[in-house]
């Protein structure tokens, strides 16, 4: 279950990368699926994060796209990078021994 919140991060870390717009596309659907997700597991014992993770998922939806140029994007990726790790390591982990995942 822990692949919920590093899957996505080392996703978006990877995208500081050139890489194919393709790939820009499914980084946008994995963000916005794990972070709905994420959202949905917190609430409401952890409202602050579920609000974080679900603007996440409306920044990275793939549906209204937010155009950003690169340079814009890069510390957004690295912050939501960022953002998944520390939620994993203060909630996620309790949450993985609680499912017995």
């Amino acid at each position: 279950m822990a692949a919920l919140w590093f899957v996505p991060a080392a996703m978006l870390i990877a995208a500081l990368l050139q890489l194919p717009y393709g790939y820009y596309t499914l980084l946008r659907l994995v963000v916005c699926i794990t972070a709905a997700i994420v959202a949905y597991q917190s609430w409401p014992k952890h409202a602050v994060w579920s609000v974080l993770f679900g603007v996440v998922a409306l920044l990275f939806n793939p549906f209204i796209i937010v155009a950003l140029d690169r340079e814009t994007w890069a510390p957004i990726d690295v912050g939501v990078a960022v953002l998944y790790g520390v939620h994993w390591w203060l909630v996620g982990r309790r949450l993985q021994q609680v499912d017995g995942a």
